[in-house]
């Protein structure tokens, strides 16, 4: 799991929908309360932008004609995100760097 955090218009079909999904993901990690230290560590995760990601990759895919119907609730991903310390929540996704590494992996990506 992985947020990208790059501009959804620059995404492949794959990987904005894949995103997409592993904001849920996460979303269903935090609910069950498992730890996701791990995945801030390795610059995968940016917890206060959960919701507002969710809703920009919700709004690309619209706009390019794809089926959304999966809302996220920001007052829950709020609760949610309580048990976080100051550190891990505030944490940013290096954006350049996560494009850098988007585009070296997938050529439509790159194309687009």
């Amino acid at each position: 799991m992985r947020m990208w955090m790059v501009d959804p218009k620059k995404m492949c079909r794959r990987h904005l929908l894949g995103e997409h999904v592993e904001t849920h993901m996460f979303l269903g990690t935090l609910k069950r309360g498992i730890r996701i230290g791990g995945y801030i560590d390795k610059n995968l995760f940016e917890p206060l932008s959960l919701s507002t990601r969710h809703d920009e990759l919700a709004k690309e895919m619209v706009r390019r004609g794809y089926n959304h119907r999966s809302e996220i609730d920001c007052d829950e991903v709020s609760h949610l995100l309580q048990y976080l310390n100051d550190i891990e929540l505030h944490t940013r996704v290096d954006k350049e760097r996560s494009f850098d590494d988007l585009i070296s992996r997938c050529p439509d990506c790159a194309e687009r």
